[in-house]
């Protein structure tokens, strides 16, 4: 379950309510007086945090996340030269109240992300002597965007820098000394960070790189071995022979169940992050065993969300409920010991401090900090996880989000490829991708989207194979692409990608299967052989080794001919011919060894 904490501290909503959407028909001194972020505390009294003259505006009541760096739930307006940080104050608190047309308004997130822009923009202007955004020319935005692109940004990364002049623009209203000319007339931030058409669609999808085979194996049986040895060292914990703020292998073996959790669920760090004691729960539906473990989805807004695990996950939460008792325990008392001194004397600070122990009263990922207990944070895990596979013995720049990659990549092989071994890891009756969600309305739907994109991305990686000229195929289906290849198309890539979209691919283990309908009706499956001479399949230099013992066994048959009889010896010739072809067709010598075994 999640515990929906009852807050010590909370969002002053009847304060906030009152302040105005917009501070550009106000006064000096009632723009200046307006409040940014306000708590009431246990006893309902009301604390203002920031108002907007305040060089910093306090946003920590905002963020629920718990692996943001406190640093992040603040906005430092000294970070902007003093020339404009009026006119982008205006723009900012307009943009926070209302949001872009046909947007919903912003998270505080992504006012922490909009005044890093900012700042670029305007110690750019401030750099070339320009005093004011209501002084920007045309030039001035031209040199900026070349500037830009010339630091190797990805285009992503271009698209949020370049989004900022257009909500300097949007809101300059809000100030005498806004941004009155709009950057690009007859253009858009898209089109400068220079994604257009399919390229706009790849920028969307980011570049988390993925965990190559042997290292992710190396990690999975590494964090494996942490976990099951577990038993031991939590008992020399609990016996205070082990320090459980300090002790490296129990930091250790907290990290190996991170992975462990991210590799096998898909979640986020945040959400990973938040998961707190008996959050996972067993059911069991028509006769098959589900397992869940919940947390609280931020990125999306979803709230509550639940998702399947294997059974390994049982062994892991309890590892970490045994394992996060002496840190809980500590940050209760240190959760006790501030309520104490706010009772003395009322503080903002003792405010914060107390709201952030209440939310991590329950949670299974703390860390001992050099003052505090808190949760660990996305910087925090980033480096924990580089330390991990150290420790691993693997040479690879582990990072959080790559977890979500793999497991999105996992699942997606073996839908492609091995399915069985799919649908024994999750216990489940069906692997497709409606009945997955349909079986708990609480699955986060943001984990799917990325699970189709990987199986494009995948579907497409297959195709591009497949229209090499230097790669050999065969079946039905990969000798009619290779006679493909003699057609000059004008864009190969749209091809590709097209293509991929549109075609269904399946692998029986042995072959591609491309049937758009029934087929053999999966006969392949037992049948390997059928599917050498299939119109429907396509064997690539993936299947050869598979080919090759095929066409082995069949060999080591042709001594047992005469005792098989008419039917079964024909079989065996006919399979024989059948490897034989496709291995030919793939570029394999036979010789006589081969027909030996």
């Amino acid at each position: 379950m999640v515990r929906n904490n009852q807050a010590l501290i909370a969002k002053d909503y009847s304060l906030l309510a009152e302040q105005p959407q917009g501070v550009a028909e106000l006064l000096q001194d009632s723009r200046q007086s307006v409040v940014i972020s306000a708590v009431t505390d246990s006893g309902g009294v009301s604390h203002v945090l920031s108002r907007y003259a305040d060089p910093v505006w306090e946003l920590w009541p905002f963020f629920d996340q718990p692996n943001v760096d406190p640093r992040m739930k603040r906005l430092d307006w000294t970070r902007i030269p003093s020339g404009f940080v009026e006119a982008c104050k205006a723009v900012m608190y307009r943009y926070w109240m209302v949001g872009l047309p046909g947007k919903k308004r912003p998270k505080a997130r992504t006012l922490e992300g909009l005044l890093n822009q900012m700042a670029l923009f305007t110690r750019y202007l401030d750099r070339f002597g320009v005093e004011s955004l209501a002084n920007v020319q045309p030039l001035h935005i031209s040199n900026y965007v070349h500037e830009s692109r010339s630091q190797g940004l990805t285009p992503g990364s271009l698209v949020h820098r370049f989004a900022a002049l257009d909500v300097l623009h949007h809101f300059s209203d809000q100030h005498p000394e806004g941004l009155s000319i709009h950057p690009w007339p007859e253009s858009s931030a898209y089109d400068m960070a220079g994604c257009v058409g399919g390229v706009r669609d790849d920028s969307r999808k980011g570049n988390t790189p993925l965990i190559p085979e042997p290292a992710s194996q190396a990690l999975f049986n590494y964090a494996e071995g942490l976990l099951n040895a577990a038993d031991g060292l939590l008992a020399d914990m609990e016996k205070n022979v082990r320090d459980p703020f300090r002790d490296a292998d129990l930091l250790m073996l907290r990290d190996a169940c991170f992975y462990l959790v991210g590799v096998l669920t898909g979640m986020r760090c945040s959400e990973i992050s938040g998961i707190e004691v008996g959050a996972w729960r067993v059911e069991v539906k028509d006769g098959i065993t589900y397992h869940w473990v919940a947390s609280v989805e931020h990125k999306t807004g979803k709230g509550h969300v639940e998702y399947l695990m294997p059974s390994m996950g049982i062994q892991i939460f309890t590892v970490l409920e045994r394992l996060s008792a002496p840190l809980r325990r500590a940050l209760a008392a240190q959760l006790k010991k501030a309520e104490d001194a706010y009772e003395k004397e009322t503080s903002t600070n003792l405010l914060q401090e107390i709201a952030s122990a209440k939310s991590g009263l329950h949670r299974l990922f703390l860390v001992q900090g050099r003052k505090t207990i808190s949760s660990i944070l996305g910087r925090g895990w980033g480096l924990r996880l580089k330390q991990f596979a150290v420790s691993a013995g693997v040479d690879w720049p582990l990072a959080p989000h790559q977890l979500r990659r793999l497991f999105g990549y996992t699942f997606v092989r073996h839908r492609l490829g091995n399915i069985l071994f799919l649908k024994e890891q999750f216990k489940h009756s069906s692997l497709s991708m409606t009945q997955l969600y349909a079986a708990n309305p609480h699955q986060e739907a943001a984990l799917y989207d990325e699970i189709l994109e990987e199986i494009h991305r995948q579907k497409a990686d297959v195709v591009l194979k497949w229209l090499d000229d230097d790669s050999p195929l065969s079946g039905g289906a990969g000798r009619k692409i290779m006679e493909l290849r003699a057609y000059d198309y004008p864009d190969r890539k749209a091809l590709i990608l097209e293509t991929a979209d549109k075609l269904s691919i399946r692998s029986t283990g042995h072959s591609w299967c491309l049937s758009q309908d029934d087929g053999c009706g999966g006969a392949g499956l037992y049948e390997r052989t059928q599917c050498g001479g299939c119109g429907n399949g396509v064997i690539d230099m993936t299947f050869q080794p598979v080919w090759r013992e095929i066409y082995l066994h069949q060999t080591e048959l042709l001594c047992e001919l005469a005792d098989l009889g008419p039917g079964a010896s024909a079989r065996v010739m006919r399979d024989l011919d059948r490897a034989k072809k496709v291995l030919v067709d793939l570029g394999v010598k036979l010789d006589v060894e081969d027909a030996n075994g």
